[in-house]
């Protein structure tokens, strides 16, 4: 049994199906009641719970071999969590225990990188045989269809900072590859980049390229964004600490990374960003 944590946010439903596909029976966690919509796979169970509560953590992990461990993006609690994960897995005698991370996670003024760094750093005194996967900035950040729709890619930061980027579908195969060899892969460290390392001006000309239609890239403010705004919670609070901090870096510095890794990973050069329209393109066009 593979558990993945998270399961229901992006990231979870790009690894879950990925996992599925190895043979192995993969239970889906998450607090969200959504993930239940990932039992329709075969193959795939749903457990509704909270990663806070080591009870809770601590039931899902019945049976289980291997842990794909997510931390929910921009959490205020995202180390603690990860912190209660680790730990039941050792508890229970996991077998493996695979962490997506961040690339760069020593980038220690970004929330979301102190939260994986502090994860990583737990895992690796747990004595469990681990692999920590370290993807960059996904290119499923980039909305294809409203950037095409409306001839304009918005972004909260300097379009001509340059980013480099990989496709959330290549982490996901990375993602099996890894849990389907488990010991080949024991104790490594690997950062999952794509070859595009691109401002939002580039990737706009290759919107507009792959389309037909124009797309101009616009920097926009945070200022619409209730969350950022209004400060409802400590979590919103957190989670607007957290955007300003990480767009100001991205508009500031751009954030690099080397595809070699991924390269050898996947046998094959990783996805590219205009490969990645087309295929967005063809599944709006199939929806239609």
């Amino acid at each position: 049994m593979i558990l993945v944590t998270a399961a229901g946010g992006r990231t979870g439903r790009s690894v879950v199906p990925a996992l599925s596909g190895t043979g192995e029976p993969v239970r889906a966690f998450d607090i969200v009641p959504a993930v239940t919509e990932l039992a329709g796979d075969v193959g795939v169970e749903a457990a509704v719970g909270d990663l806070r509560d080591a009870s809770q953590v601590r039931r899902a992990m019945d049976g289980v071999r291997v842990v794909v461990h997510i931390g929910p993006p921009l959490h205020p609690d995202e180390a603690a969590m990860g912190h209660v994960v680790v730990s039941e897995a050792r508890r229970s005698g996991v077998e493996h225990f695979v962490q997506l991370s961040v690339t760069h996670p020593q980038l220690e003024p970004l929330l979301n990188h102190q939260a994986k760094l502090d994860v990583e750093r737990h895992l690796l005194l747990s004595r469990m045989p681990f692999t920590i996967l370290q993807p960059m900035h996904y290119m499923q950040n980039v909305d294809i269809e409203k950037a095409v729709s409306t001839g304009v890619l918005r972004q909260p930061y300097s379009i001509d900072a340059r980013l480099a980027h990989v496709d959330l579908d290549d982490v996901a195969t990375i993602a099996a590859q890894v849990v389907a060899k488990g010991e080949a892969h024991y104790y490594a460290t690997y950062e999952l980049c794509g070859s595009d390392y691109r401002s939002a001006r580039e990737l706009a000309e290759v919107i507009t390229s792959v389309s037909g239609r124009t797309v101009r890239a616009e920097a926009v403010g945070q200022e619409g964004d209730p969350i950022v705004t209004l400060g409802l919670s400590e979590e919103d609070d957190y989670r607007a600490d957290a955007r300003r901090r990480l767009f100001g870096h991205y508009g500031r510095y751009g954030i690099t990374g080397n595809p070699n890794v991924l390269t050898w990973l996947l046998g094959q050069r990783p996805t590219t960003f205009s490969e990645y329209v087309r295929r967005c393109l063809a599944n709006r066009g199939e929806d239609e």
